[in-house]
C-alpha cells in the first residue's frame, strides 16, 4: 500500500511538473527576440514532453488512481497502455540532441525566465524528469513484484509483464541512437521491424574471429564493426545482414555458457556463426529474443498456409482429425525421435531431409522459423504444434504414417 501511495504521489508531482513546462517555458519560444538558432527549434528542446503530459494527465493518472485500493492490480494499468510507453524511447533519443541545443544556445536565454519564475530549478532539471520517471517506475514495480505473495500468480504474472515493457524502453532509447549511429547500410532498417536488441560480440565464423556490433530486428540480423571516435559517438560500418526468416538458432555452443550460434538452412553446415556475448545474460536474453521471433515466424507462416489452402478450395482443415491411439501416437512420437537414420521428414514443400542422430542437419538444441515449410521443428524445447508426414523403415521399404509430435 505504502509503494502504491509513492507511486500515484509522485506520478501527481510528474504531470505537474510536465504542465509547468508547457505552461512557462513553451510560450518562450514564440517571442520575437528570441535567438535566431532557437528558431523553430520547439521539437529538439521539449522532444515529445507535449505527449507525455497529454498520455499521464488524461488516461494514466486516473488509471493509477483506481488501483489506490488494490496495488496488485497496478501491472495490468502498465501494460493497458503499453504503446503508449514507447513515447519515452523517442523521448530519451531526442534528449541528446536536446542538451547539445540547450547548453550551446538555450541556457541563458532560458535563465531569464527561470529567475523571473523565481524557480530554483532550471529548464534542464525539468527535461531530465522523464528519464528518471521511466527509472522510477521500473524500480516501484520490482518493490511490488517482491510484496507479491507466492498464490498471487496472476497479479506477478502482470508485475513482470509491466517490468519487461518499462525495461524495453529503458534500453530501447539507446537502440534507437545506436540504429542511426550505423553508415554505409544498403537496407531499409525501417522495414525490417522493431529494433530488439544491439549489443557488441565475438564473432567466430569459418575459424576466424573478430568483434561485431550486432543489432537485431524482428525481420533482420544485421553485423556492424564498431568505430570509436574520441568525443564518443561511436559509429556502426554496416558490414552484412540476414533475414531471421533464414537463419536457425542453436542456443548453447561450448562450454563457456556464453556463446550460441546462428545458422542458415540453405546453406552449407559450415556457413555458421558463433556470437560469445560478454556475460550470461546477454546471451540469454538474446537467444531468449531470438526463439521468441523464430517461434512467431513460424506459427505466422502456418496460418498463411492453412489460409491458403482455404482459399484454394482445399477446405478449412488442413489437418486430417485422428481418432486417439495412445499405443499408436507414443509409437510415432518415439519412431520420430529415436529411429535417427531410417527417419525422413517430408516438408509440404517437397523438399525432404535427412535426419541423423535425431536431429535435423545434425544440429543438436536447435531452432528454426520454419519458413519453407509447414512444419515448425523447434529442438530440445517445443513438441510440433502441427502435423508432419513421416516415413519409418520397414521390411520391404518404406511407410508413411502420421506423426503428432516429438518429445524432446
Amino acid at each position: 500500500q505504502k509503494i502504491m501511495e509513492e507511486l500515484l504521489t509522485t506520478e501527481r508531482e510528474y504531470v505537474s511538473a510536465l504542465g509547468y513546462v508547457r505552461e512557462h517555458y513553451f510560450p518562450e519560444l514564440e517571442r520575437a527576440d528570441v535567438p535566431q538558432d532557437l528558431r523553430g527549434q520547439r521539437g529538439i528542446i521539449f522532444g515529445n514532453i507535449e505527449k507525455l503530459h497529454d498520455f499521464h494527465q488524461h488516461h494514466f493518472l486516473s488509471e493509477l488512481d483506481s488501483c489506490v485500493n488494490e496495488p496488485f492490480r497496478v501491472g495490468r494499468c502498465f501494460l493497458r497502455h503499453k504503446g503508449s510507453f514507447a513515447l519515452y524511447a523517442l523521448y530519451s533519443k531526442n534528449k541528446p540532441q536536446s542538451d547539445a541545443l540547450f547548453i550551446s544556445h538555450g541556457k541563458a536565454f532560458f535563465k531569464q525566465k527561470q529567475m523571473k519564475l523565481g524557480d530554483k530549478m532550471d529548464l534542464w532539471s525539468y527535461l531530465l524528469k522523464p528519464v528518471q520517471r521511466i527509472s522510477k517506475y521500473s524500480l516501484l514495480l520490482k518493490d511490488i513484484l517482491a510484496e507479491c505473495g507466492p498464490r498471487q500468480t496472476k497479479e506477478i504474472a502482470e508485475v513482470k509483464a509491466a517490468l519487461e515493457v518499462i525495461n524495453f524502453q529503458l534500453r530501447h532509447g539507446n537502440n534507437l541512437l545506436a540504429m542511426d549511429a550505423i553508415r554505409h547500410c544498403d537496407v531499409n532498417l525501417k522495414e525490417q521491424g522493431q529494433l530488439v536488441r544491439q549489443d557488441e560480440f565475438l564473432v567466430t565464423f569459418r575459424k576466424k574471429k573478430c568483434f561485431r556490433h550486432i543489432f537485431l530486428f524482428q525481420e533482420l540480423i544485421l553485423f556492424s564493426k564498431t568505430r570509436r571516435t574520441e568525443v564518443g559517438n561511436d559509429t556502426y560500418l554496416y558490414k552484412q545482414s540476414f533475414k531471421t526468416t533464414d537463419i536457425g538458432l542453436t542456443q548453447n555452443s561450448g562450454d563457456t555458457g556464453l556463446c550460441f550460434e546462428i545458422w542458415f538452412r540453405k546453406r552449407k553446415t559450415q556457413d555458421t556463426y558463433t556470437l560469445q556475448a560478454v556475460s550470461p545474460d546477454v546471451k540469454e536474453a538474446w537467444t531468449g529474443d531470438l526463439e521468441r521471433i523464430l517461434w512467431e515466424q513460424a506459427v505466422h507462416n502456418r496460418e498463411i498456409r492453412m489460409q491458403e489452402r482455404v482459399f484454394m478450395g482445399i477446405g478449412n482443415k488442413p489437418f486430417m482429425d485422428i481418432k486417439p491411439s495412445e499405443a499408436a501416437i507414443s509409437n510415432r512420437a518415439v519412431n520420430c525421435v529415436l529411429i535417427g537414420r531410417d527417419i525422413k521428414l517430408l516438408c509440404s514443400a517437397g523438399s525432404s531431409r535427412v535426419l541423423e542422430d535425431g536431429l535435423p542437419g545434425g544440429r543438436p538444441k536447435s531452432l528454426g522459423s520454419g519458413s519453407s515449410s509447414s512444419s515448425l521443428l523447434i529442438w530440445n524445447r517445443f513438441f510440433v504444434p502441427c502435423k508432419i508426414p513421416v516415413w519409418a523403415q520397414e521390411q520391404g521399404g518404406f511407410r508413411r504414417q502420421w506423426g503428432i509430435r516429438i518429445i524432446s
